[in-house]
């Protein structure tokens, strides 16, 4: 294992760091090592930063091949602009897991007697519940909103800002969990969710609980009990799980028995839960399990389509920089006003026009983007959400609700669709070779690497690609910081080759001009002498004489 001052391997092989406790403010929170050891509280324009992500851009990626292009489009699915409902939704979270943690201070006896009594009502098959005392934290909150309309990135963005596990030496000798995000089955199974619960746990720590408690033969409620000991153990500040539409579509029954698993992780076993769902959960959340669970005061939030205000605009605006057609589009409040038209406020089919203009542009060789090409690849890949938008358009509620939960398109999976018609044979080798897919990426990666580093140093864009690739295809393993040098070292080459074939020229037509001027003077019957003479090439030694 390989373990330094700041951080140690897992059996698993990954590195994760040990606790650094930072003294707390906030009386709630001091003394308690799992808070200590959570990153800082964030003031409201450090959140702001920490959430941003502007991946790297060059204006001068604009004249690359179209090959390189396409690729460098993906950089827009990475983007990530904040508004001010991420920085409250980052808020609401980190006062969430704190809280969480307030009554379950490892160095408290509580906690110990917490574990053991979860594990005698597991071998007495007692009913489950804890002391009101060990539960007065746990609590929970959702988040709701139409599809793509950035929950999901947002949450991870925000589960990002903290480290997953975290080491706490001895004597607490404890791996941490700060947070747990599943994805709920799409067969509605609480069993299949149980399952995936303890298996996010063995990837994590190298654990092998899913061996032990997974086994779909155990009941519902001995995983449930598993499932609390376990977050128990190891901590876990707050279980977030995704698409909660899925648990609730079924048969008002398994809707009830859906209910119930969360009220007991809540209520009974003191877990924190965020849930993450479309509109269609959003009745049945509210109804019943607002009413069944604790009163969480965090508040819940639902994310409706953003309005054509000024969030709008600085989303529009961090966005456009991205462009890579060889003709600008100045952003403008047409532009604005078109593209929320086009996408009604729903960020992520806005960032999805904007990517899929610029491909249809680039492929077909417009160059430009139009509001006909942002038109068209609307009607064309995105035909599944017009009659969402249309609903929006309208504000008809039960319109809405019948398309909601459209899946999204993946971005990934378009330009490898669209990639035979730029590079068909690298494509059909990437599907065939494991090895060559990763080789490909590797140099696709480094390529790019160099020739936005040569480009920096006012290199031409030719020339820098040029040398990029011939490096790269010379030396397979090279990484990117050698192969600018070895570039550079080409283009001197390059540039020395070329003085040196200029000079040449130059000395072949001087001694072309002599030979013409000695030819014709020997037509006059002159000696190549004089013929030069004459010509005022070299001087006769006469004319120097003073007589």
């Amino acid at each position: 294992m390989k373990n330094d001052e700041t951080s140690v391997q897992l059996p698993n092989g990954k590195q994760v760091p040990y606790a650094i406790y930072t003294p707390q403010e906030i009386l709630d929170f001091k003394n308690n090592p799992l808070i200590e050891a959570l990153p800082p509280i964030l003031s409201f324009e450090e959140s702001y930063e920490q959430l941003s992500y502007l991946p790297e851009y060059n204006s001068k990626e604009r004249n690359l091949s179209i090959h390189h292009r396409y690729h460098a489009l993906l950089r827009l699915s990475r983007f990530y602009q904040p508004t001010n409902k991420t920085i409250e939704l980052e808020l609401k979270f980190s006062r969430f897991l704190r809280y969480g943690y307030v009554n379950r201070n490892p160095n408290d006896k509580q906690h110990t007697l917490v574990l053991n009594e979860l594990k005698d009502r597991l071998i007495n098959k007692y009913d489950l519940g804890l002391s009101p005392d060990i539960r007065t934290t746990s609590s929970s909150f959702t988040l709701m909103g139409f599809s793509g309309i950035g929950k999901t990135s947002a949450v991870e963005r925000v589960l990002s800002l903290y480290p997953q596990v975290v080491v706490h030496k001895y004597p607490l000798s404890l791996f941490q969990i700060t947070w747990l995000k599943l994805n709920s089955p799409h067969d509605g199974s609480i069993k299949t969710l149980c399952m995936d619960f303890f298996l996010k746990i063995d990837q994590l720590i190298g654990t092998n609980y899913f061996e032990k408690y997974g086994n779909k033969r155990n009941s519902n409620s001995s995983m449930v009990v598993r499932m609390g000991q376990v977050a128990r153990l190891h901590c876990i500040g707050a279980l977030v799980i995704d698409e909660i539409q899925h648990l609730l579509v079924h048969k008002k029954s398994e809707s009830d028995e859906v209910m119930n698993f969360f009220v007991t992780m809540i209520n009974e076993i003191g877990i924190p839960i965020m849930l993450i769902g479309t509109m269609k959960a959003k009745t049945i959340l509210q109804k019943d399990f607002r009413q069944a669970r604790r009163s969480s005061g965090h508040g819940d939030m639902v994310w409706e389509q953003m309005k054509n205000d000024d969030n709008w605009k600085v989303l529009m605006t961090a966005m456009w920089d991205y462009q890579w057609t060889k003709e600008n589009t100045t952003l403008n409040e047409e532009w604005m006003n078109f593209l929320y038209k086009e996408s009604q406020g729903i960020t992520d089919i806005a960032v999805k026009l904007y990517f899929l203009g610029q491909s249809y542009a680039i492929e077909a060789g417009i160059e430009e983007l139009t509001f006909d090409v942002i038109r068209y690849v609307k009607k064309e890949h995105l035909k599944l959400i017009i009659p969402f938008l249309k609903a929006l358009e309208s504000g008809k509620k039960e319109e809405i609700a019948k398309y909601e939960d459209i899946t999204p398109l993946d971005l990934e999976e378009f330009l490898s669709s669209r990639m035979p018609a730029i590079d068909m044979r690298e494509k059909i080798q990437m599907e065939k070779e494991i090895q060559a897919k990763k080789r490909a990426k590797k140099e696709i990666s480094i390529l790019e690497k160099v020739i936005m580093t040569l480009l920096s140093l006012d290199i031409e864009e030719e020339l820098a690609e040029k040398a990029a690739k011939v490096v790269i295809q010379q030396n397979s393993n090279i990484n990117a910081k050698n192969a600018v040098f070895i570039a550079m070292k080409k283009i001197d080459e390059w540039e020395e080759q070329k003085q040196k074939k200029v000079m040449k020229l130059d000395k072949s037509a001087s001694t072309n001009k002599l030979h013409d001027i000695v030819e014709k003077g020997r037509k006059k019957q002159l000696s190549a002498r004089d013929s030069l003479i004459g010509a005022g090439i070299i001087k006769s030694v006469t004319d120097d004489l003073i007589l």
